[in-house]
């Protein structure tokens, strides 16, 4: 397969991703009565799509010319986090951009696991991480008012 579409293709799974991510994270974050500040989806995309591709060069470059160097993935994602956190500077706190990160990494572990059919390994993430939101739910949301 060519390069460049390797390339666009990791980009648009990361776009894609990313954008699920936003969605899901919105609507759980309405559930706990946090209000998750966005801008409008013209200025999302395009802050989706300039981390998407910083997702995607990083991810296309290692797959291709360091295969041995998967540790080295940890910094997309930390650049995306600050991408996100200068792009959300006086809306978003830590906790928002952490959950955003974490939203991805599950929707990518759960599409990547049943892609290649490991359906165990899918629930496992599945469920694993909706015990995190529950217990994130109950600690924050809001059960007391």
């Amino acid at each position: 397969m060519h390069a460049a579409t390797q390339l666009a293709i990791y980009w648009a799974l990361a776009f894609l991703t990313l954008g699920m991510a936003l969605l899901l994270l919105n609507v759980f974050f309405g559930l706990i009565g946090n209000d998750l500040e966005l801008r409008s989806a013209g200025s999302e995309a395009v802050i989706a799509g300039v981390s998407s591709l910083v997702e995607a060069l990083s991810f296309w470059s290692v797959i291709t010319f360091l295969p041995l160097a998967s540790r080295a993935l940890i910094f997309p994602v930390v650049v995306v986090g600050v991408i996100y956190k200068v792009a959300h500077y006086e809306d978003w706190g830590r906790f928002d951009v952490f959950m955003l990160l974490s939203f991805q990494a599950a929707i990518a572990f759960l599409g990547v696991s049943l892609f290649f059919g490991h359906f165990q390994t899918a629930f496992v993430v599945l469920v694993g991480f909706g015990l995190v939101l529950a217990v994130i739910y109950f600690l924050m949301g809001d059960l007391w008012d």
